[in-house]
């Protein structure tokens, strides 16, 4: 799936490492999830893995190809076998949760009846049929999340990257989010998880990767 071999990142000439000497792989189908304190490292990591950055140093593999040495077209396919759920969300809030749902499929031109079908069964899978035309601004953070979810899986990607999904929804919630992750890693999803939440480390079997000070640890 992905691989990163003497990877560090620095943001500009004159910046400490953020990233430092980083070497794993990751296979296709496998459940990570990572963990470290703030300003570990975790958000550097999670740009090179969605490829909105690229290493200063070291090299980075994704589905085979070297994202530093592969074209901007090639890159742009990459980005999008890649599913991103953001810890903020980053709805549109004056869209509908079917609309929001539906904007990685828009952008690829691509919204027939078979996606109409594909967003329908989504909205049923992630337990938001009755406020599917309800515009995202107004649900309650749960409700917010398993919008971003669904949005981040709607065109199918190969790996499904998550930053803090449960940081901002209660402990009831948080069980049915890590259930629809579990859901989709049985599929074969490849998925790397970032969390703080020590219960949701201790309740899922994965492995799990440290980072402290721009390094992997454990």
């Amino acid at each position: 799936m992905f691989s990163l071999s003497g990877v560090g990142y620095r943001y500009g000439p004159a910046m400490p490492l953020a990233l430092k000497n980083l070497s794993l792989t990751v296979p296709q189908g496998s459940f990570h999830l990572l963990t470290g304190p703030s300003g570990a490292g975790k958000t550097t990591l999670f740009n090179l893995l969605t490829l909105a950055m690229l290493p200063t140093e070291g090299s980075l593999t994704f589905l085979g190809t070297d994202v530093a040495t592969a074209s901007r077209a090639e890159r742009a396919a990459l980005r999008r076998q890649i599913g991103v759920v953001w810890q903020d969300f980053r709805l549109l809030p004056h869209l509908t949760v079917r609309e929001n749902i539906s904007l990685p499929l828009q952008l690829q031109g691509t919204l027939g009846q078979a996606e109409h079908d594909a967003i329908a069964q989504l909205l049923g899978w992630v337990g938001l049929e009755a406020l599917a035309d309800r515009p995202a601004g107004g649900l309650s953070g749960g409700e917010q999340q398993r919008t971003a979810i669904a949005r981040a899986v709607v065109h199918h990607p190969k790996l499904l990257i998550a930053d803090e999904p449960t940081g901002n929804v209660d402990a009831a919630m948080a069980r049915k989010i890590l259930h629809l992750f579990t859901e989709l890693h049985k599929q074969g999803t490849t998925i790397v998880l970032a969390t703080h939440d020590s219960a949701l480390i201790g309740s899922k079997q994965a492995p799990v990767l440290t980072l402290a000070h721009g390094e992997l640890v454990a």
